[in-house]
């Protein structure tokens, strides 16, 4: 048997559940009043009502099912049905159970006996009868089938990828009914045995009725728990795994309530997550990833992330002789050791808390405490600064080419912004402490130098950093003259 033929064969076991509690009720009320012939009459009773009715009713009901799990029909033609399931099931629990237990109650008026000689109910005892366990079955079918529904739908959730998408039920509605039912069905049969009956009768017929009030309490609880609380599990289990950074989870919808519409909007949330993480991940890779978050996380204004004046360290870099180097060089190996070099500093760069803002030509344009927040950034810089050196000192790239990077660091204000048009957006820095970044990096040429730093930046640093005082030099696009230092590897 396949597991979807299973899984549908399952169905009938679940409807068959109100004619084994009929049928273990029956044998208490035979064991009570002990009238033992009376058992396989009144089991025969029942089969005729529900083992044959249900059984048609269930195949009409499972049908169309079965028949999308065969390819026959699609999702939405059965979706409605297979939502409506518990609430079709227990109708229809209710339309058999109903004239078969008042046919069995009339049944001593009416010279029936079962093979025994039945004592006649009074009319109170019998109304109360009646109804109490004609409440229980449909109650006790509506959360059987709702337990079995919750597999079903797992079933089909894991093997078609469909899930319920059609909510018109109420959870509070069903745990109402559920506890309307275990509150008054056992204090409903005792009033009606306290009316109609004294003495040894009394006793009996209220022996009857605890006994068959706690095996139905506990059918009762045992199928509402499965059928409340397993979707409630599954949610909260895929909560945890959301909140250990597993965004690959999604889970069944198996019911048409609250719950169901939650594990839904649970569903819809873990997929946004995911194309969010997706978005910021490939954004990333196009501008600064803090940028990409800080755009997707909302700190922003129509799509624009806000600006933000702050001190930071700015840097700039470039490749010593790339100039000569491409004309040297077929393109692809340019582009491949210009891709290698890149590789290398950047890392260097981010360990070190800063964020690359552009790629310029052979170099890049990085910033420290803008917009990444960094304590002592100035120093960062230059620590990156160093590690960039050394990394490009004990590497050799393609057709055996070694390469130097030039670098300028400068220190002081500037503000975050976005720059374009309203559909296309580039964050930047913008000040003047930018402008002077970039032409120190440029008078590395004029002192022979790997780092320049201005002094801004060195007593931004502090101590621990080896910084050769070069002298006060013009810089095109600043007034006034600016003192730079060369900053080597510490000894």
């Amino acid at each position: 048997m396949t597991a979807g033929a299973y899984i549908v064969h399952r169905y009938y076991l679940a409807m068959a559940t109100p004619f084994l509690v009929d049928l273990a009720t029956s044998a208490v009320y035979v064991a009570i009043n002990t009238a033992p012939l009376t058992l396989l009459p009144l089991a025969g009773v029942s089969a005729a009502f529900l083992v044959a009715g249900i059984g048609l009713g269930a195949w009409l009901l499972i049908r169309p099912v079965q028949r999308f799990i065969k390819g026959a029909v699609p999702f939405a033609e059965v979706e409605p049905r297979l939502a409506g399931l518990p609430r079709q099931s227990a109708v229809l629990v209710g339309c058999l159970y109903a004239p078969m237990l008042a046919f069995r109650l009339l049944a001593p008026r009416l010279d029936i006996t079962f093979g025994a000689n039945i004592e006649v109910s009074g009319w109170i005892d019998t109304v109360c009868t009646f109804l109490v366990l004609t409440s229980f079955n449909i109650v006790l079918a509506y959360f059987v089938v709702s337990s079995y529904l919750d597999q079903l739908c797992e079933h089909l959730f894991h093997t078609r990828a469909v899930n319920i998408a059609t909510f018109r039920g109420l959870f509070h509605r069903k745990v109402a009914i559920a506890m309307l039912f275990v509150s008054f069905a056992a204090l409903t049969l005792l009033t009606g045995d306290i009316v109609s009956y004294a003495g040894e009768r009394l006793l009996r017929e209220a022996a009857v009725d605890i006994a068959g009030s706690v095996l139905g309490a506990v059918a009762t609880y045992y199928w509402i728990s499965l059928a409340l609380t397993r979707p409630v599990v599954r949610l909260d289990r895929g909560m945890r795994r959301v909140s250990g950074g597993d965004l690959a989870v999604r889970l069944p919808v198996t019911s048409d309530d609250e719950i169901g519409r939650a594990t839904d909007g649970f569903n819809r949330m873990v997929e946004g997550l995911a194309e969010r993480r997706y978005l910021r991940d490939t954004f990333g890779k196009y501008v600064s990833e803090t940028v990409a978050v800080a755009i997707l996380d909302g700190h922003e204004r129509h799509g624009r992330v806000a600006d933000t004046l702050a001190e930071a360290t700015l840097m700039f870099t470039d490749i010593e002789g790339f100039t000569a180097l491409s004309e040297t060089l077929p393109p692809a190996e340019v582009a491949s050791i210009l891709n290698d070099y890149l590789g290398t500093i950047v890392p260097a760069i981010e360990r070190h808390g800063g964020v690359v803002n552009n790629f310029i030509g052979d170099g890049l344009f990085a910033s420290f405490n803008l917009p990444l927040a960094q304590a002592n950034h100035a120093a960062a810089a230059l620590t990156a600064a160093l590690e960039i050196q050394q990394a490009l000192t004990s590497r050799t790239f393609a057709s055996g080419v070694r390469v130097r990077s030039r670098i300028g660091i400068n220190t002081g204000p500037v503000i975050g912004v976005s720059i374009g048009t309203e559909n296309r957006l580039s964050y930047t820095l913008l000040g003047d402490a930018v402008n002077v970044a970039s032409r120190v990096e440029q008078l590395n040429k004029q002192f022979g130098s790997l780092i320049l730093a201005t002094e801004s930046t060195v007593l931004a640093a502090g101590d621990g950093f080896a910084c050769v005082r070069l002298g006060e030099t013009g810089v095109r696009g600043h007034r006034g003259d600016v003192v730079v230092y060369r900053v080597d590897a510490s000894t």
